[in-house]
C-alpha cells in the first residue's frame, strides 16, 4: 500500500535537506573570507529568508507533532547578519554550530521515520484490510 503524503513527505524533506546544506556551505564560504562585501552579505541574508519561508512550508505540511519545532530556525535567526559572526565569542559559535548540526540530524531523524513508515505501509495487504473491515462491519450489526 503507498501513502501519497508520506512520499509527498520524504520528498520535500530530501529538497529541504539539499538546500540545507547548500545553505551552510554559503554560510562557510562567506565566513571564511577575509573581507564580506555588501553583495555577500545581501546574498546570505536573502538565502537565509529563502531558507526560513521554505522551512515554514516543509513544517506545515507534515503530520508529524514534534516539540522542538523552533530548533532548525535557532542558527537561521541567529545569524542576523554574517559580519556580525566575526564579532561572537566562541561560545556563541560553538553554539551555532551545534545547533546546524542538531539541525540537520533532526531532519534526517524525521526522514528516517518517514522512510519506516513507508516500509510498513508497504506490508499492508489493501485487500486483506479491505475484508478485516468488512468483517468487523459484520459483527457490529
Amino acid at each position: 500500500m503507498i501513502d501519497k503524503k508520506t512520499e509527498v513527505d520524504i520528498k520535500a524533506l530530501k529538497s529541504f535537506l539539499e538546500f540545507w546544506t547548500k545553505f551552510r556551505s554559503i554560510y562557510d564560504e562567506t565566513v571564511a573570507k577575509d573581507i564580506i562585501s555588501d553583495e555577500d552579505e545581501a546574498k546570505f541574508l536573502e538565502v537565509r529568508d529563502l531558507i526560513k519561508s521554505k522551512y515554514g512550508v516543509l513544517t506545515s505540511g507534515l503530520d508529524f507533532k514534534y516539540a522542538q519545532r523552533s530548533r532548525l530556525t535557532d542558527p537561521v535567526d541567529g545569524v542576523l547578519a554574517i559580519n556580525g559572526v566575526r564579532l561572537m565569542s566562541e561560545r556563541s559559535l560553538k553554539k551555532l554550530n551545534d545547533d546546524w548540526r542538531d539541525s540537520y540530524v533532526f531532519l534526517n531523524s524525521i526522514t528516517e521515520r518517514l522512510k519506516n513508515k513507508r516500509k510498513r505501509l508497504e506490508d499492508f495487504n489493501p485487500i486483506a484490510v479491505f475484508f478485516k473491515r468488512l468483517l468487523e462491519r459484520k459483527r457490529e450489526i
